[in-house]
């Protein structure tokens, strides 16, 4: 009965496009994760350039290093640097220093 309703108000609500990528959706449900997943892969290689990886690759290294240095500080250091940074935050609008 639900789904009866539910397909109901998405025929009212959805356009024929819409109703097309749920339904497609759906029947994905029963498929493996590892195809679906390698389908995915399979798609990003297009849009992930190795130089594309490589920058990823060295971000997520720098943000890295800066984790491991925050996770040095000690309680007061860490402190004082929020504070500072809050100051920086609501100051920046204003054009002082």
């Amino acid at each position: 009965m639900l789904g009866f309703i539910g397909k109901a108000l998405a025929a009212l609500l959805l356009d024929k496009k819409a109703r097309k990528a749920l339904n497609a959706g759906r029947g994905a449900k029963g498929r493996p994760r590892q195809h679906t997943i390698a389908e995915a892969q399979a798609k990003m290689r297009d849009v992930i350039t190795p130089e594309r990886a490589e920058l990823i690759r060295q971000a997520m290294a720098v943000r890295q290093a800066k984790q491991t240095i925050l996770a040095d500080l000690s309680d007061d250091q860490r402190q004082k640097l929020v504070a500072v940074a809050m100051r920086r935050l609501l100051n920046e609008g204003r054009g002082d220093g």
